[in-house]
């Protein structure tokens, strides 16, 4: 079958070899998820305690690991190269770049002694990141297993790096979409779904996000590690309500993270939907989320010491 796999009414889709990039990728994804939740079916027969914290915080970085080397792997099964009458577009996972046709200024393949230097995700069957060619710099969107199959597309911006599996016949069709392309275009970048949120862009909202859910991780595993020197039955104080206080037993203690959890995850939910119209709202919600974790240390810190 001829690599050009779609051609109909103007436009060309050229998917590359990808059964390699999506196999490097996958099995790692596969392999963590499984050490993951093995690990989790283990360490819920173990007694609370630090240990146990441990091995479920480690289950829940195999879990964030394999969700990242899934995404990378269904974002190289779904690159592709689109050309039609407008311009080349790069689809990869979520993102699109898009290179109006009257910007491609050349294209070049490329060279066995050329040793690109790539920053990014960068094994057998799938380079994507900036990388220097020659002194150039490049944006890498290719699953090429040599140099050779690597096709250079220079504009005034960027050069690209793409590998169809037919680099003379792409030129040729990109070629002869030049002929009739207009003028007046500009390269753009398109994220959708997950990818197209703000967070992305916004370093404060990471970092406000990032400070809540350290904060309790670091509650879950204080209160993990104390658990075992508890007495059956403590006294629970909860500052925010008052004077409120009770006997309890233990295990309750457990709420308190639990709690905290809870309103985090709101918190988090309602800052990112707000993000997308009022980034005040989000920085408030984000930076009230890191002041109730304290609170709940405090409560629990309170619980502990009355025990």
């Amino acid at each position: 079958m001829h690599p050009v796999l779609f051609k109909s009414q103007g436009v060309i889709i050229e998917r590359p070899r990808r059964t390699l990039g999506v196999v490097v990728a996958a099995v790692p994804a596969v392999i963590a998820a499984g050490f993951a939740f093995a690990l989790i079916a283990k360490a819920t027969t173990w007694p609370v305690s630090l240990t146990q914290f441990t091995a479920i915080s480690g289950a829940l970085v195999l879990i964030v690991l394999a969700l990242v080397f899934a995404f990378w792997a269904y974002a190289c099964y779904t690159l592709q190269y689109v050309v039609d009458g407008s311009g080349l577009t790069i689809a990869w996972g979520t993102l699109k770049h898009f290179i109006p046709m009257d910007r491609i200024e050349g294209l070049s393949l490329g060279r066995g002694e050329d040793r690109p230097a790539l920053r990014g995700l960068n094994w057998p069957g799938l380079h994507v990141g900036r990388g220097q060619v020659g002194g150039e710099e490049v944006l890498f969107y290719s699953t090429h297993r040599s140099a050779e199959e690597i096709l250079y597309v220079r504009t005034p911006a960027a050069t690209y790096a793409v590998s169809p599996q037919d680099p003379p016949r792409f030129i040729a069709e990109v070629e002869r979409f030049k002929q009739s392309a207009l003028a007046g275009g500009r390269e753009s970048v398109q994220r959708d779904g997950v990818g197209g949120h703000p967070i992305w862009a916004d370093r404060v909202a990471q970092w406000l996000a990032l400070a809540a859910v350290l904060v309790n991780l670091a509650l879950w595993g204080y209160v993990f590690a104390i658990f075992p020197d508890l007495s059956p039955q403590i006294t629970i104080e909860f500052p925010p309500l008052g004077e409120v206080t009770d006997l309890h037993s233990r295990n309750d203690i457990l709420l308190i993270p639990a709690a905290a959890a809870a309103v985090l995850a709101v918190n988090l939910i309602a800052g990112l939907g707000f993000q997308w119209r009022e980034r005040a709202a989000t920085y408030l919600m984000l930076s009230g989320s890191v002041f109730l974790q304290f609170l709940f240390w405090v409560s629990a810190g309170i619980a502990i010491a009355n025990a």
